[in-house]
């Protein structure tokens, strides 16, 4: 191992002047005109939780549902003022009976059906836990794919060092027909590394929004220590942390809480109403009379007729429950065979890099005596090595998101 740390340490330093080299700003139109930025893995992410557009619109949502409660706990009164003035009855066969021009003033409110503002205000506290635990779930989702992305970049970076040790190495022999053709196949490699390595950077800016301007080259070390993990457990945690089970808790309570609604709307309102007249005094018909005043109150209520003839509201909504009930079941039984799938991916990732250390080893331990093949076969253990580092770390994190374990590992 020994030997693998100071072929990293040499690929640090000659690959630390490459973020002050290129001599134009990045240019979509001309991907040979790049500059590299380098980054760490936390400021990635961090740019990456900021300025993603679909997790900013996942706060928004959250932002929505905040106010909405507000709006729905408050009681819905729906006051409303009328105003109403005459009749006159100027023309035969009235006269010469006249009837004064009256003044009406109204005044009618709304009462809800009892508990229909508690379930308002319940409903729009679950839709609340839903979305934030959507945003949760975005943001996971978003980080995993970006976290992908800054691995498969450093691969290529460290891939990339890779040919630039081996020339090095290389120069230091004495030039001969069979060193150019060794210079040749490195110059090739190295070209395709790098062209791979702009490949992925300008993935990586996918997730990032317009917050990351040049292309960024990305910091760290792939050699993480291997874990052992023991499937019950994993699913245990799994079964309780996880976003997606979370998620569909949070639609499933706002879906109770949608049904206590659907019920309490099929309750009536009533309308209690107050008015008050004034009749100016008038004559008729040989008599005076006095300005008159009246008061009147009374209530509307409505007969929910179509409440009697159908249940289509409250099927729905019911159906609506039933059906996350259902995904949820089937998603604790689906979440035991993905943890068991990663489990066993990322077994098969161990295995396959303690044979790329192994091999890396004996190649360093016994070189070619040919110096030029020896070059060459030490950078394609490290390649293999760095290769399976890559398939290391990616089985990890699946391992430790699928049991909904969301740490991001020390890279």
């Amino acid at each position: 191992m020994a030997s693998i740390f100071q072929f990293l340490l040499l690929l640090i330093c000659v690959a630390t002047p490459l973020a002050h080299v290129q001599a134009q700003p990045f240019s979509p139109g001309d991907p040979s005109e790049v500059t590299f930025a380098s980054i760490n893995l936390e400021q990635y992410l961090s740019q990456v939780r900021e300025n993603n557009a679909t997790i900013g619109g996942r706060r928004l949502g959250l932002q929505t549902a905040t106010a909405n409660k507000t709006a729905q706990s408050l009681p819905n009164t729906r006051p409303n003022i009328s105003y109403s003035r005459g009749s006159w009855y100027q023309m035969l066969p009235y006269t010469p009976y006249t009837t004064p021009a009256s003044n009406t003033y109204s005044l009618s409110v709304n009462v809800e059906g009892w508990g229909k503002r508690e379930a308002r205000g319940d409903y729009a506290q679950a839709e609340i836990g839903r979305s934030t635990v959507e945003l949760d779930s975005t943001t996971v989702t978003i980080e995993t794919s970006a976290l992908y992305a800054y691995i498969d970049t450093l691969r290529n970076r460290m891939q990339w060092q890779t040919y630039l040790s081996a020339l090095e190495k290389l120069n230091n022999l004495p030039s001969s027909p069979k060193t150019k053709t060794a210079e040749q196949n490195l110059l090739t490699g190295k070209t395709a590394a790098f062209d791979d390595l702009q490949y992925n950077a300008l993935g990586m800016l996918n997730y990032s929004g317009d917050a990351i301007r040049d292309l960024p080259f990305p910091k760290g070390r792939l050699d993480l220590p291997s874990q052992s993990f023991q499937l019950i457990a994993l699913v245990e945690q799994a079964q309780k942390s996880r976003v997606d089970v979370l998620s569909t808790e949070a639609a499933m309570q706002s879906a109770e809480k949608n049904v206590a609604l659907t019920q309490k709307n099929r309750m009536m309102d009533i309308s209690p109403y107050v008015s008050y007249t004034t009749t100016p005094q008038y004559d008729s018909s040989g008599f005076t009379y006095t300005r008159q005043t009246a008061v009147s109150a009374g209530v509307s209520i409505p007969i929910p007729v179509n409440n009697f003839l159908q249940d289509a509201d409250l099927v729905q909504a019911s159906n609506a429950k039933t059906e996350l009930e259902m995904i949820y079941r089937d998603l604790k039984v689906r979440i035991r065979n993905e943890v068991s799938q990663a489990l066993l991916q990322y077994n098969v990732a161990k295995k396959q890099l303690a044979q790329a250390d192994l091999a890396y080893s004996q190649s360093s331990a016994s070189p070619d005596k040919d110096a030029v093949q020896a070059i060459a076969n030490e950078r394609d253990r490290m390649g293999e090595l760095i290769d399976a580092w890559t398939n290391h770390v990616k089985a990890l994190i699946n391992v430790m998101r699928m049991s909904g374990d969301y740490a991001v590992p020390k890279i």
